[in-house]
Order: C-alpha cells, then structure tokens, then sequence
C-alpha cells in the first residue's frame, strides 16, 4: 500500500480548575484518591503515553515507547501549563515528541488550540481574534515555531472562525465527516452532497473563504481534513483499543484499492480516551504507533506532511448549522449543545433537561457585553488601543516578570505610566481574562446547571465581577443574577442558577483578608516567619508581637500581601486572641483604614487582661473590622494549620499510645499466642504506634538507604507486629517506598556515564531496596521507577551503538545494570546482545 498514510489526532485537555481567587486547583472529592482530576487523568493517561508500554507474551517490557513522538495532537494551553509546573518529565516529553516529528517529517505533529475552551461560532469576532491570538502565541512559546493550524473547541466552525484562522495564517483544520456540506472538483463541474457524514476522508479538501456579503474569495482559504468517522467512534466509543492487531487491521481495511491518488485514513478523538476513557488504550496505541501500522503496510504521518505531499485538488463548503451559527463534532443541531436544550446531553437523569442552558449563554452574554464597556471605558485612559492591549495580554500571562510588565506598557499602554497605572491596567485585563474563561465549554456539556464544570465558569464569571467592582458601581452582578436565576438545576434543592451562584460558587470567593487570616492562625503554632507563600500570594512579615497570659496568646502582626497576577502591594495589621477554650479570633484591617500598630497593640493588650471578655469588647471597639475564626481558614490547606494547633492544646498522642503499648505488650504476645482476641483499646493503640514507628523508619531510609536496611529495625517492627497479632497499614509504607525507589532512580540517571562506580554502588542500593520491600511484603509501584529505567536503558543502547561503529568513545557500562533492569520487569535481551557485542 504505498500510498496509504495514517494520521491518528488526539485532542488532549482539561478546564482551568483553578479556584480564580487562589490561582490553584483545590481539592476535587470525585477524582479520589488523587487530590484533583488533572492528577488522576495524568497518572491514567497523560503519563502513560509518554510512557507507553510495549510487552511480550509474558508481561515483561520490550520497550518505552513515546506515543506523542508518532501521534498528531493538540494540549489545550490550561493542560500544558499545568504539566510544566507540576509533571515537568511528561510535558518535556511532550515537547520533545514534537521535535522528533518536526525533524522526521518536516512538520511537528503538535497543532495549537484556541487558548480557552470556547465555542468559537457563539463568541463575538473580537473575543474569536484574542483567543486565536493566545493560543498561537501560547503554542510558540512552548513548542518553538508557529503553528500550521489550530484545533477548535469541539470542533466547532463557521465562516466568521475560518476567517479569524486564515488571517492568522492557519493553514488547516480538522473536522468531523458531519461538518462537510458538498464538494466538486477544482476543475468544476456539479457540486456533490457529502452531508450527513458522506464525504470520502481520505483526501483534504480546500474551502474558500467568503466576505461578509457572501462573495467567494478564490486566494482566501484553509484546507480542511475530515477524521474517519466509524472508525473514530469504534475507538471513542467501542472496543477497538483492546487488541492493537485489531486496531491495526481496522485502519487497513478502510484503504480503497480503487484509488490511485495517496490516501489519509485518519481518525480523530479525545486524547484521554487512551489510558484514561480506555484502560491500557494507550498499550494498544503504541503498539500501532511503534510497529503495528507498518505491518499492515500503511506510513505513519501527520497532516502537515501529508498535506505537503498531497495537496487537495476538490473544493469544499462546510455545513455552517442552522441560521449560520456553526457545527461541531459532539451536537447533531450544530452547536445548540452550548446554547439551548437541543436534547445532547452527558450525565443527565430521566426526565432532566437542560432547559438551564439558554438563560446560562445569555446571562454570561450580558456580562461580557457589560464587561467589555466598562473595559473600553476605563482602558483607554491607559492604552491607546485597549483591544490590541488584550491581545498582546498572553504575554503577560505567560511572563510576570516586573521587566516583562514594564515592556507591556512600553509597548501598549499611554506614555509616563506609573506603577499604580500598571496595576489598573492588569486588573482590567485580568477582568477580561476571566471574562474569556467564563464561556469554557465545559461549563454546557454535562447535564445540570449544578454541575462542577458550570460552578468553574461562574467562578470566573463571580472574579470578573469582582475585579469590576474597583472601577465602577453599577449593578454588574445583579444584572446577571437577575437572568441566570431564569434557569432551573435538576436537581431536587438546588433551585435556580442565582441559588447555585450564591451557595456554591460566592463562598470559594477570597479575599485579601482572609489569607492574612490563614496567615495568623498559621502564625499562632509555626511562630514568626519572615516571608510565607499562601497559593498564589507572597506574604512578608513587617512587625509581630506575641503575649501570653494563662491559657490565652494575643499574636498582632503588621503583613505586606502580593499576588502573583496582579503587582499590587497592601499591608494589613492583624489582632489574634486565641483561648483554651477557642482556637481563636482575628480582626484583620487594610493599613490606614482602622487603627494604626500601636493603637491595636494598645487595645489588644486590654482585651488580654480582661480575659474572656476580651474578643467581644473588641468587637464593639472596632465595629467596621473584618472578624475571622479558624472556619475562615482555607481548606485546601486547613491541616496544616489544624494539626499543630490541635497537637499544641491536646499534646502529640503518640506518647500516649506509646506507653499503653508497651504496658500491654507483654499481655499481647500471651493473647496472641494463645489465640485470645485482644481488646479493642490495647489493639488499636498498639497498632497505631507500631504504624507510627514504621512510617518514620522507614522515612529514614532517606538519610542511609544502605545502613538503613542493615539495621534490621524495619524487620524488627514487622516481627514485633506479627508477635503481637496486629495488622499493619500497607498503603503508606509502600507508597513512601515506591517513591523512595524513584527518588533513587532520578539520582541514578543524573549520575554521568563516566561515573560507573557511583553509578554501580547506586544500583547496587536500588536493588537493595527491591529486596528489601519484598522481604518486608510491601508491593511497590513500579510505573514511574520503570519510566526512567527505560530512558536510562535507551541512553545506554544508543551509546552502546554509537560506540561499536566508532561515532563514540567506548565506555563499559555498569555491571549491574541489567540486574536491575530485569528485577524492574525488563527484557534484556537487546541490551545484553549489545553489550556482549562491545565486551
């Protein structure tokens, strides 16, 4: 099959989780036992194709293979951002992917993509430009080079998007086989229907543009690319990926041998569906990646290169949905998904509709609108042209340093600004961020207003109208309540949206305030530190007192508070009476809008010596203060600041079960042998204190893995609680150990290739403790261990090679290497046969 090519996209993306007050993702209970679904996706699917395992009959690994190296695919700008910061091995993966491609074929295989998840046909031109702007500019910084084309949010398209996209140099598009209209050849001749999924897509097609009137523009144009549908829905929604041969054979089959012009059988789907929608989805993938598509005699491309090669030769018009407003690859009723109750829906009950989604799409509409006056308004006393400010906004996004900032307003704003102007204009733009991230498409697919992807779009909304609550009075969010209250949740109590706004989406809103709060209570057990980093704010520590008298602490403190996003210094001063009877109460006031330090001091002093009575006279004494409890520290980090505090009033109790314990161990050992149920208090206290002695050795393990596990203690605890017929806790021993066992490999693939002592006396201590955790009977999690095996294996069989046909030094390679190798499920054969070649 010479000419038959395969293209295979993945559409990789998650929402902004973020809470916009904190600027970080808090903890989602339905994505458990991760802290949040970006985790628990990563570890099912982003991870694993860049990990991909190819394995033999035996389940012993072949290879590690980098599906995103072979796959065509976009990451939506929120994904990427958070695998840089968070998993940086899979987003460098990730890049690299698109570097091996670019060099191989000549095209990357990574495209852009709008930079929020909107549906581009339902936003105005002005919000279409910026955000193909964002994700054009968001795609260079990362990925090095401009793109060649841009995924569209559920693929959905008219002609006002094509336009913004060819005037961006978007050379093509991929679209479902329902988004074609009709087709003729560019010769001429009649015009084909190809609607309802009937175009042949195996070929690209080129659309020309039109004006506003209509009129056809012949040098105006995108090529299109139309995914196979059945076999795209086999993969989504059927069985295909659970047998790779299958998978292969399928992409086969839809070659047509009539044809004599180069096919592109090409499928497209969301990328979770390999790994995360599909368990071990991506196993199969690699398989077809890595070698299983050659097999069948097809050639792995990406549309790039294939659209080099093969450019179209028919014409095409797009299916533009009913009254023009677009298609999209997820709604049968163009994009009504996004708009109205045109029966598409995921997650729903019987008898629920999503009649909810019309007075959503209009009550966001009418906050953007009210937004974008207010912007104009207020913008163009800072830029001269405060829409091409927005656009060139991303830059800031991406770089907050103080020296980028001051190159934005060099190059946007008016002349002469001052910092104070800078600050005014990053809020209006943060205002329009938000007022962008609002309309993410998430936010109308699912099936109720109440759902958690709608509460994160009217989070954006509420932090919009907050950041335009500094510039104006007017009525902003009552103006939008008034319409979202139009629409009804199914759900039985949860009433209408302004309810929903107001019980589930106002209380994640935070304030200045509130983190000094968290800051002071904080304060109370840590004592007094110089700087501390809260989420998104750095808080620094100007003046702190502390006084103690009986059971009772009064902790004043004078607190400068900086938000990455916005460069906007304010100090607050902060009154803490904590009691043995409360953990305490906070007055919290913005510097020069209550009473100054020595004021507060003064009447902080007073209400000490009046001992109980104190936190109510300060209450009349500053009755425009902000008044906080340990309830108003923030959850998301509310341990850490509980536990010392309860630890500091109760004591540790871990000296208490200690001693019970060892009263009673005796007793235990006789019971125990004598086959004699233990009393539930003398077991409960003596398994929480053999856990405990358990965790923090083998958290030592760190500082000596070596004399750790000779010291035999782990050994001795195991033997003790098996002599005392206790169970012990297996997760998190072994989760310390599975990460103890990767910290160790990171440190072995950072040594150097001429280092082969270090390198072997490391191994040496790797494989110690692999022995070790089977001795004890703790399973270990081998993936991330085995991820870096595979990148150590493929170094040193690229050097091993390189080496025998003298482009290399030769250099021996650890005797031990493959003992660890195959001790971490790995076949060896290649690598053996390639060092036996070099000895």
């Amino acid at each position: 099959m010479r000419n038959a090519f395969v293209a295979i996209h993945g559409h990789f993306y998650q929402p902004p989780r973020e809470n916009p007050w904190l600027d970080e993702i808090e903890r989602e209970e339905s994505a458990s036992p991760f802290h949040d679904w970006n985790e628990r996706i990563t570890f099912e699917c982003y991870r694993p194709n860049a990990y991909a395992r190819i394995v033999d009959g035996r389940g012993r690994i072949l290879d590690l293979f980098n599906n995103y190296s072979s796959l065509s695919f976009n990451v939506g700008p929120t994904l990427l951002s958070w695998l840089e910061q968070k998993e940086p091995r899979v987003y460098r993966k990730i890049i690299e992917a698109d570097r091996e491609s670019l060099k191989r074929l000549g095209h990357g295989n990574a495209i852009a993509q709008v930079y929020d998840h909107l549906i581009m046909p339902l936003a105005n031109e002005r919000d279409q430009e910026t955000e193909v702007v964002w994700g054009i500019k968001f795609f260079e910084k990362h990925f090095k080079r401009r793109p060649e084309a841009m995924w569209l949010p559920e693929t959905a398209v008219n002609s006002s998007v094509l336009r913004v996209l060819f005037r961006h140099g978007m050379r093509y598009l991929i679209l479902s086989p329902f988004q074609a209209l009709r087709t003729r050849s560019f010769t001429g001749g009649k015009w084909t229907d190809v609607s309802q999924g009937k175009i042949d897509t195996t070929q690209p097609y080129r659309c020309f543009l039109r004006d506003r009137s209509g009129k056809k523009s012949y040098s105006e144009y995108i090529d299109l690319f139309f995914y196979d549908g059945a076999i795209s829905k086999e993969v989504a929604f059927g069985d295909l990926l659970k047998d790779g041969e299958r998978f292969c054979l399928r992409l086969a089959q839809a070659y047509q041998p009539s044809k004599r012009e180069p096919q592109l059988i090409h499928l497209s789907t969301d990328g979770e569906t390999f790994g995360h929608h599909k368990v071990f989805g991506e196993m199969a993938l690699a398989y077809a990646l890595s070698r299983g598509i050659a097999r069948q005699g097809l050639t792995l491309t990406n549309y790039g290169a294939f659209l080099e090669k093969s450019p179209p030769v028919w014409e095409v018009e797009i299916d533009e949905g009913p009254k023009g407003e677009g298609s999209s690859w997820s709604c049968c009723h163009g994009v009504g998904r996004w708009k109205e109750d045109c029966g598409c829906s995921t997650g729903g009950r019987p008898g629920w509709n999503q009649r909810w989604r019309a007075p959503l799409r209009e009550a966001l509409n009418l906050l953007r609108d009210d937004l974008a006056e207010l912007y104009e308004e207020e913008g163009r006393k800072l830029f001269p042209d405060p829409w091409r400010a927005r656009d060139g906004y991303i830059d800031l996004i991406m770089d907050r340093s103080p020296e980028r900032i001051e190159r934005f307003f060099e190059e946007y704003g008016h002349r002469d600004l001052d910092p104070k102007d800078w600050v005014r204009g990053i809020k209006l733009l943060e205002m329009q961020r938000h007022g962008l991230r609002m309309f993410t498409s998430c936010g109308w697919f699912f099936a109720d207003l109440a759902g958690l992807e709608t509460q994160l779009i009217l989070q954006h909304a509420a932090r919009a109208i907050d950041l335009a609550t500094e510039f104006t009075d007017r009525p902003l969010e009552k103006r939008f309540l008034d319409l979202l209250s139009q629409g009804r949740s199914n759900v039985p109590g949860m009433g209408d949206g302004r309810q929903i706004y107001e019980r589930l989406v106002k209380p994640r809103q935070v304030s200045l305030a509130q983190i000094v709060n968290h800051h002071a209570f904080a304060s109370l057990s840590d004592g007094e530190r110089r700087t501390r980093k809260i989420f998104s704010f750095h808080l620094e520590t100007n003046r702190e007192e502390r006084w103690e008298k009986g059971e009772t602490t009064l902790l004043l403190g004078q607190v400068t508070l900086r938000a990455d996003r916005i460069p906007e210094p304010k100090s607050f001063l902060f009154l803490l009476i904590s009691s043995n009877k409360s953990f305490g109460n906070t007055w919290v006031f913005e510097e020069g809008t209550g009473p100054d330090f020595d004021r507060l001091r003064q009447k902080g002093r007073e209400a000490l010596e009046r001992g109980e009575g104190g936190p109510q006279w300060l209450f009349q004494s500053f009755p425009d203060h902000q008044a906080f409890t340990i309830g108003h520290v923030i959850k998301e980090r509310s341990d850490e600041v509980f536990r010392p505090l309860i630890e500091k009033r109760v004591g540790d109790p871990s000296g208490i079960y200690e001693k019970i314990y060892r009263q009673a161990k005796p007793v235990l050992e006789v019971l125990t042998k004598e086959g004699i149920p233990i009393p539930y208090g003398i077991r409960l206290a003596a398994e929480f204190t053999l856990n405990q002695r358990l965790q923090q050795e083998i958290l030592r393990l760190r500082e000596d893995l070596r004399s750790g596990i000779g010291r035999g203690e782990v050994d001795r605890i195991l033997k003790e609680a098996n002599q005392s017929g206790c169970s012990l806790n297996q997760e998190t021993p072994s989760n310390l150990l599975s990460q103890l066992l990767y910290e160790k490999m990171a440190s072995l693939k950072k040594i150097g290739p001429s280092d082969l002592q270090d390198q072997e006396a490391m191994i040496e201590e790797i494989l110690g403790l692999l022995s070790a955790s089977s001795r004890w009977g703790f399973k270990l999690d081998l993936l991330m261990a085995q991820d870096l095996m595979g990148e150590i294996l493929n170094e040193t069989l690229r050097h091993l090679e390189e080496s025998l046909w003298g482009f290399a030094a030769p250099m021996p390679i650890p005797s031990n290497l493959i003992p660890l190798a195959e001790a971490l499920n790995f076949d060896t054969e290649k690598i053996s046969k390639a060092a036996g070649l070099k000895r």
